[in-house]
């Protein structure tokens, strides 16, 4: 049964949608939400919704980083975590293998810090972000990504701490059918198949996944399902719905600790929601549910006599959001809208003592006896104003936040951009951001962690500037930024054989700089050429604190130097080939285990180079492809302790057709 609190919450947002529906009568041309980025079909006509307000792409005061659906097809990746490994400043620490489990940390944060969203619906989680990526959608039903880097607290909430990650799955596109499947080292398979039809003024895109392997080493198998959809219904408004169900079970190959190898994880994750689009002043008011459950297995098979059970948890976070603006002249536009997300675990490791026990689904004389919830509910405003080459944004998030000492806290931030030239856009921007400790942070005790229960939310003000360049084939980025951090947070070690412990461990200070240079060179010349495409990304940070004072987990081994190269080319004909390099320098380092028995001292990270590889034959309904993954079948650690594949060949075909479109009503 749902507690009073989560049914005043969903007949809140049910009754905000019932009134929209009523008000309304027709439809806004372009009508944005306030948690998406639109991308029309040409550069010049982007749009963005990082602000409050709408706005174009040349009057972009923020970095954002979007990857088109083209793109995805072209690069020799297969599942989310590859794509977003190789955007600009990023760090995918992967732990489990094909995508199992990733830690995505944007900009030299800590994947805690990183929020995810699905056609934007915030589906972070709750318990820990190490299951942010638990994403139950199939690449080849990903329309486009897109990745806003830096804090957006003042937009998307709390815990938008240093950057986000929106998959957009729901674009319009025309009717077709498609299907894949694949087959590689290690007993590796996965098919997909997805159809999108429109019936009337219905739109309809289904899709489900399934995939596995017997790992490339030791306990590092996995299995997966995903069943995902989506639609649309209306004409002059619109209502979108989507549903998605997801299930992981994959052996956990010194996850969590090195001293136990032999763990053992399984996920699942039931997700639905609705936006109703008005044709009031872009206001589009939406409701969403996401459950998730983790099954953890310290020992996947014979354990000690000390152990006795293993995690159970599961979260369900309920939310509602809505956005209105109006022109306050000109040249201005005014937006004010809320934000409600109500949180919930039962565990039998993590939160307070449950006054009635819960039985586990399907697991005899096991209960969840432990629980927590907590809500955060904010209202914004922001103003917006261009005056011929110059564009400002500022605004304000005021949020209520039930698990915080003083309730309220406060985002405030500027964004502000000057046209040098056609081509040329300088921009700067300030902004405070804010992430609360997650359930694992505050109550997991081991005998390897100990969690704390009074651990303060993160804090952080970030400043920002740079420039932009963007003419047709051309696209450039460089920015200078720099984040003050306080009560940051994390897993750290005082002495060796001290246990890990989450500490708020003062100020930590991230300085960096990122440049991204993206070529087409078909476009620039207007010819066809045998050299397609070549994308370079460097970026470099440094923090004001090492790990030289305490062994850090995760916040102060970041990525020094991270370099990319893409580059997409003509073989011959109708075959094509996509390379892609990546250099990564870690900072820190790790307790090396030998036969579960650690070292004395302590390990640097090694810098590598990883270089992936996809050759493939299209035409205008089928791809035949050949990839290589880490083709120099170089070894490297991502985390201390966790084995990362080798090389690994896989290869696959894909058969895509247009469907008859229905004119029915």
């Amino acid at each position: 049964m749902l507690k009073n609190k989560h049914l005043r919450l969903l007949s809140f947002s049910l009754f905000t949608i019932i009134i929209a529906s009523v008000t309304t009568k027709s439809m806004f041309a372009q009508s944005l939400n306030d948690t998406s980025i639109s991308k029309q079909l040409t550069l010049e006509q982007l749009v963005i919704t990082a602000d409050r307000t709408p706005v174009m792409f040349e009057q972009l005061k923020r970095s954002i980083q979007v990857l088109s659906k083209k793109e995805i097809e072209r690069m020799p990746v297969r599942n989310i975590s590859e794509l977003i490994s190789y955007a600009m400043n990023t760090d995918v620490r992967n732990r489990g293998a094909y995508g199992m489990q990733a830690d995505i940390n944007i900009r030299g944060g800590s994947f805690d810090q990183t929020l995810v969203l699905l056609n934007g619906m915030n589906i972070s989680d709750p318990q820990t972000g190490h299951h942010n990526m638990d994403i139950p959608v199939d690449l080849s039903g990903i329309n486009r990504v897109e990745i806003l880097k830096g804090p957006g607290a003042r937009v998307f909430g709390p815990n938008a701490f240093n950057g986000v990650i929106n998959i957009i799955t729901n674009e319009k596109v025309a009717d077709q059918l498609s299907v894949s499947a694949m087959g590689g080292q290690y007993s590796l398979y996965s098919f997909s198949a997805s159809v999108i039809k429109s019936f009337g003024n219905t739109t309809h895109n289904l899709q489900l996944s399934k995939s596995g392997s017997d790992g490339f080493t030791d306990n590092t198998d996995f299995k997966a399902f995903n069943l995902f959809y989506s639609g649309t219904a209306g004409k002059t408004q619109k209502l979108e719905y989507q549903a998605s169900y997801m299930q992981k079970a994959f052996g956990a190959n010194s996850f969590y600790t090195p001293k136990y190898p032999d763990q053992f994880e399984t996920t699942k994750t039931i997700f639905a929601s609705a936006r109703y689009k008005t044709s009031f002043k872009g206001f589009a008011p939406a409701i969403y549910f996401r459950r998730h459950y983790d099954e953890f297995r310290l020992f996947r098979d014979e354990a000690p006599a000390w152990y006795t059970t293993h995690n159970y948890h599961y979260t369900d976070v309920f939310g509602s959001n809505a956005n209105i603006w109006t022109n306050t002249g000109k040249r201005s536009k005014f937006s004010i809208g809320y934000d409600l997300r109500h949180e919930l675990i039962r565990s039998n490791k993590l939160g307070d003592s449950l006054s009635d026990e819960i039985p586990v689904n399907g697991v005899e004389g096991t209960f969840y006896t432990l629980g927590k919830a907590r809500t955060s509910a904010g209202l914004f405003a922001e103003e917006s104003v261009t005056l011929d080459k110059f564009s400002v944004s500022a605004g304000l998030l005021a949020s209520y936040l039930s698990a915080l000492p003083g309730k309220i806290a406060l985002y405030p931030g500027i964004d502000a951009a000057y046209q040098l030239s056609d081509n040329f856009r300088i921009y700067a921007t300030a902004n405070r951001t804010l992430r609360l400790p997650t359930f694992t942070d505050l109550y997991y005790n081991d005998a390897t962690s100990k969690g704390d229960p009074n651990l303060k939310p993160e804090e952080a003000i970030t400043i920002e500037a740079g420039l932009k360049f963007n003419k047709p084939g051309i696209i450039a980025h460089a920015a200078f930024f720099k984040r003050y951090g306080k009560n940051m947070i994390d897993w750290v070690k005082l002495e060796n054989q001290d246990p890990w412990q989450a500490m708020n461990i003062t100020d930590i200070n991230v300085a960096g700089f990122e440049t991204s240079f993206a070529l087409n060179i078909e476009e620039l010349s207007g010819n066809k050429s045998f050299l397609k495409t070549i994308t370079l990304n460097y970026a470099y940070l440094k923090a004001d604190k090492s790990s030289d004072e305490f062994m850090s987990r995760y916040v102060l081994d970041i990525l020094k130097h991270k370099a990319d190269l893409l580059v997409y080319h003509q073989v011959w004909r109708n075959f094509s080939a996509s390379w892609a390099f990546s250099y990564q320098d870690r900072e820190g380092g790790y307790i090396k285990y030998v036969n579960t028995v650690p070292e004395t001292t302590e390990t640097p990270y090694t810098p590598f180079i990883q270089m992936d590889l996809q050759l493939n034959y299209s035409n205008k309904k089928w791809m035949l492809f050949a990839e290589a993954t880490n083709l120099l079948d170089n070894e490297y650690v991502d985390y201390g302790n966790v084995p990362q594949a080798g090389r690994w060949i896989r290869m696959g075909v894909r058969f895509n057709t247009l469907l008859k479109t229905s004119n029915s009503n």
